[in-house]
């Protein structure tokens, strides 16, 4: 339910003309999801008959929600397609992949309410595959049980249509449940559906831990006995019980009951601390050959890592082996011939490595005439022209942040390739808009990885290593903000200079022409990227240029919201100062001037200003929320340094009471925060710093991490009375 179960933001009107051949598979679907929801609602699974709500999970103070059951029931299928191709006979493989959750959640508070009060899912797509069409279908269904026992099942003629994508052929549902209210208990399903041809289907997640207390949950999987079966439990998860049917296919079942831990809503990843299993499925027919992990028809239960693992470095062999075959490799070397060139002159290894990192990157941001990009081909790419400049590295394998760890890997797709010089540098595939060479993301630190140390022949060799972790120092927001008073509404000019990992969501804001021209500088391109295109190739730039700086206009509007948690009254100027493209300046910094209406009010003759709301909005903790089971997870250190400067308006003096109540000092284990605030002149001058030690915390610094958050967040009130 994690993904399909999605609050719908905005009803949007209904498109009421259909094509016949539109109206004709509108017809097909309507009947399949009449008799689906028909054939759910029949179902007499007890756990759907039960609607008795143990006390203490009817107490909102306690739970916001409760989930009274949830039940999987999922599968594979496997089938032979024959086809005519020129009148010789072709065979196909279908595969069909099914998936329904089923739940039953009593609405304890008005959060709860809205979040189930709408859904938006898509109901069929179709898309041409060789012979044959795949097709995706999903279903959603919801009833109401009231608190006398009434069940209210939603009509269908509730639900809103919407076409979208070319030709208008993907089609969602919009779904507003009316007469909904705060203790009612709703029972939903969602069904999800695809058909593929000669490819494995998407593999299936099976959570075990919600945002909500679950009372029991079940898990059903039935797959096909031509299949391999590999699948992992993490933390915790419960294992399968592994059974075969009469039909000799494999069926797999876990449960799970009473499960009163909820998943906290601040810095925490579940695939890394919430029970869940992943279910992968591999028809050895269409799967790659290098893949020899899957070559027998089992189930491999927590199989050990390294044998996927070899399968990765099987694929890493075949492309290392056929890279000047790839139809980009002549067009990387053309664009980057001055790169390749000046990397042959460097004495220092490392910043040859840099400039070629950097080159390629640009060249497939933008020059890849043949759409290939991909982050396992940049470092190969990468690799072949390292080889090229004879310069030593080594190729690392991990996971990212939003994967298994390495040494519980259960598919090789997960993994990410980077690239070690000799001299300790890492180039990993860009996770960010104008990534720096040479600085490790932040959803590979402190992660296990292999590092290769020989890729050839029969055998590949790796020893396992944790990737570094950066510090606070490393990861700076330095952020320096000049406020003045104009009538009621405060003017601010804000500037804010990142590094490390404090930049990689922020650089988004950045357009393409901006990034390009610090690729062409840094590059020291003699041509800048507009002169070395033409035709419609230049047309189509100078367009797509021209609507990113009119959007980049609206994403300021949407930083400024998002750092105040405000929208500007106005926005009077915006601009980018430093990409953080070149290794030797890699601080992205921006400056935005904006007004702010309603923080300053006048007392009597005096003024009243809001000064602790212009470190920006912070973190707020309430409710069961401050009780935390579950350890901390941050991603990373981190050092935010505010120098805020108010002018104080002619005739006006800072009443001494207020700014002793500037003055704040929180220091512990976990970090710090604290300011100062000072008179200079006509200036009233505010120093704040926040830092967090770490990435990761256990549950037992919980306590002195509330009082950081804490600290900052009762900051923000503060507030400044200017006497007359």
């Amino acid at each position: 339910m994690r993904q399909s179960m999605i609050k719908c933001l905005a009803l949007l009107v209904m498109l009421l003309t259909l094509t016949p051949a539109h109206a004709d598979d509108e017809k097909k679907y309507l009947k399949f999801a009449a008799e689906l929801r028909e054939k759910v609602w029949s179902d007499d699974d007890p756990m759907f008959k039960n609607y008795t709500c143990p006390q203490q999970y009817s107490d909102p103070n306690v739970c916001s929600a409760v989930i009274l059951a949830s039940c999987t029931d999922a599968g594979v299928t496997r089938k032979s397609r024959f086809y005519m191709t020129l009148w010789i006979p072709q065979t196909s493989k279908q595969l069909g992949r099914h998936e329904l959750n089923r739940m039953l959640i009593k609405l304890n508070d008005a959060a709860a309410l809205k979040k189930f009060s709408e859904f938006d899912y898509s109901t069929f797509k179709k898309a041409r595959s060789g012979a044959f069409t795949d097709e995706h279908r999903q279903v959603l269904g919801v009833r109401v049980i009231k608190p006398d026992g009434r069940i209210v099942d939603v009509n269908t003629d509730d639900y809103m249509t919407t076409r979208e994508g070319k030709k208008d052929k993907d089609v969602s549902h919009k779904l507003a449940v009316p007469g909904l209210e705060v203790g009612d208990i709703l029972d939903i399903f969602t069904y999800d559906e695809l058909v593929v041809h000669d490819r494995n289907v998407p593999h299936f997640r099976f959570w075990f831990l919600e945002e909500y207390p679950i009372l029991k949950q079940k898990v059903r999987c039935v797959i096909d006995k031509k299949f391999t079966v590999q699948y992992r439990t993490l933390n915790g998860a419960p294992d399968f019980a592994s059974s075969i049917d009469d039909e000799g296919n494999t069926v797999l079942e876990a449960e799970v009951n009473n499960v009163n831990k909820v998943e906290p809503t601040l810095w925490y990843n579940p695939i890394e601390q919430s029970p869940v299993t992943l279910l992968y499925i591999f028809d050895k027919s269409v799967t790659n050959k290098q893949m020899k992990s899957v070559k027998n028809r089992d189930v491999q239960a927590n199989p050990d890592f390294s044998s996927i693992l070899a399968d990765d470095l099987n694929f890493m062999k075949a492309d290392k082996k056929i890279i000047k075959e790839y139809l980009d490799w002549p067009e990387n070397k053309k664009q980057m011939k001055d790169e390749l060139a000046t990397a042959k002159k460097l004495a220092d290894k490392e910043e040859a490595a840099k400039l070629i990192y950097t080159g390629l990157l640009y060249t497939y941001r933008a020059f890849d005439k043949y759409d290939t990009y991909s982050p396992f081909r940049l470092m190969l790419m990468m690799s072949e022209m390292l080889d090229m400049r004879d310069i030593p590295y080594q190729f690392v394998v991990t996971t990212d942040y939003e994967n298994e760890p390495l040494d519980q890997l259960i598919y090789n797709g997960n993994t990410s390739w980077l690239i070690k010089t000799e001299g300790g540098t890492y180039f990993a595939p860009p996770t960010y808009q104008g990534t720096t060479a040479g600085l490790l993301p932040a959803c590979f630190q402190g992660r296990r990885a292999a590092v290769v140390n020989k890729l050839k022949g029969d055998k590949s060799q790796s020893d396992m290593v944790t990737l570094p972790q950066s510090t606070a120092d490393d990861n700076v927001n330095q952020v320096t903000v000049n406020a003045s008073i104009d009538g009621m509404a405060m003017d601010i000019e804000r500037t804010e200079s990142l590094t490390g990992a404090m930049k990689e969501s922020i650089a988004t804001i950045m357009t393409d022409e901006q990034e390009f021209d610090a690729y062409d500088q840094y590059l020291e391109r003699k041509k800048p990227y507009m002169e070395r295109i033409s035709g419609g190739a230049k047309k189509g730039a100078t367009q797509k240029f021209a609507k990113e700086r009119e959007d980049q206009q609206d994403d300021f509007k949407e930083e400024i919201k998002g750092y105040h948690d405000q929208a500007a009254a106005s926005v009077i100027s915006s601009e980018i100062l430093g990409t953080g493209i070149n290794p030797s300046e890699p601080a992205f910094v921006y400056k935005t001037r904006y007004t702010m209406d309603g923080w300053v009010k006048r007392a009597g003759s005096n003024l009243v200003v809001s000064a602790g709301k212009l470190i920006g909005a912070q973190s707020k903790v309430e409710g069961s929320d401050r009780r935390r089971t579950f350890d901390v997870n941050r991603r990373c250190p981190a050092l935010v340094r505010w120098n805020i400067t108010i002018n104080v308006p002619d005739g006006y003096q800072v009443s001494q009471e207020s700014l002793a109540k500037l003055q704040q000092q929180v220091k512990n284990s976990a970090g710090e925060f604290n300011a100062t605030g000072s008179i200079e002149g006509n200036r009233l001058t505010l120093a704040v710093n926040m830092r967090y030690n770490k990435g990761d915390y256990p549950v037992s610094q919980w306590q002195d991490l509330l009082q950081i958050i804490d600290a900052a967040d009762e900051f923000t009130t503060r507030q400044v009375v200017f006497k007359k």
